[in-house]
């Protein structure tokens, strides 16, 4: 005898419904790992001023400042291992988080320059130069506190905030071109000079942040991070014969970072 079974609109919704909820709602804890891709909206500010001193008559003391800032949106990926505790009848939780970046940004621009001669590649002019800024490694530790509500009864919603530091280490790298004599230049007393810092900092980070399930073991986060500004300032001098310039310079970074996060708890 064959037994047949009619399963109506409503029935079949109820059947769906439990099924989702056996398989997505969840409380998840412990050790998890993953991975991020993070969308930086970064804007860099580079400024450079000339303080030139002349013993010639022919020749003129002054300062002369030229700047040049990029906004950019450079994509990084990091990994991500981390720990977490729920309490509160699992409506709230505490995790903590290590975080590498596996690749990083580079931004790059030109100074323009500015000063008295046509191509400001005069002593005593701020000259144009080629710049580029990378960060070569980041990592960081996040603290994170929430709280998990679950929603029509079919799966589990995270929200937190989160604050942390981030050490990051930038190369800082720029060319130039110019004359190094302060009278009569001719095409034979040009010269192309580089210069180069990288900085290592400290960053303070701070957000908010969204999980969902995909599984009983696997999630998704989605971020806004707001990181602390970074400056970082230095004196070039330059001297020759009846003449000197320092050339203070300094460039400011400023980040927001929107990340999707992929996690999976063991």
């Amino acid at each position: 005898m064959i037994m047949r079974i009619k399963t109506g609109s409503t029935g079949l919704a109820i059947l769906v419904t439990v099924l989702i909820s056996s398989y997505v709602s969840a409380e998840p804890g412990g050790i998890y790992y993953g991975a991020s891709a993070t969308l930086q909206q970064a804007e860099v500010l580079y400024e450079k001023t000339v303080r030139s001193r002349f013993d010639a008559p022919e020749q003129s003391d002054g300062d002369v400042s030229t700047s040049d800032e990029v906004m950019d949106k450079p994509l990084q990926w990091d990994g991500l291992v981390g720990f977490r505790i729920n309490f509160a009848d699992g409506t709230q939780f505490l995790a903590l988080q290590a975080e590498l970046a596996l690749s990083g940004d580079d931004i790059s621009g030109r100074l323009p320059g500015a000063g008295e001669s046509p191509n400001h590649d005069q002593i005593g002019d701020a000259w144009p130069e080629e710049w580029s800024l990378e960060t070569t490694r980041s990592m960081g530790a996040i603290a994170k506190y929430g709280i998990t509500r679950s929603l029509l009864g079919t799966f589990d919603v995270s929200l937190y905030g989160l604050a942390g530091v981030r050490q990051t280490k930038i190369d800082f790298f720029s060319s130039f071109r110019g004359c190094f004599v302060a009278i009569d230049c001719t095409e034979e007393d040009f010269r192309t000079a580089t210069q180069s810092f990288d900085p290592e900092v400290n960053l303070l980070v701070a957000g908010v942040g969204l999980e969902t399930g995909i599984n009983r073991k696997t999630a998704l986060q989605f971020e806004i991070r707001y990181v602390e500004d970074f400056k970082d300032e230095w004196v070039a001098e330059f001297s020759g014969e009846d003449w000197d310039v320092d050339a203070p310079g300094g460039f400011t970074v400023q980040n927001t970072d929107f990340a999707v996060k992929l996690i999976r708890y063991l």
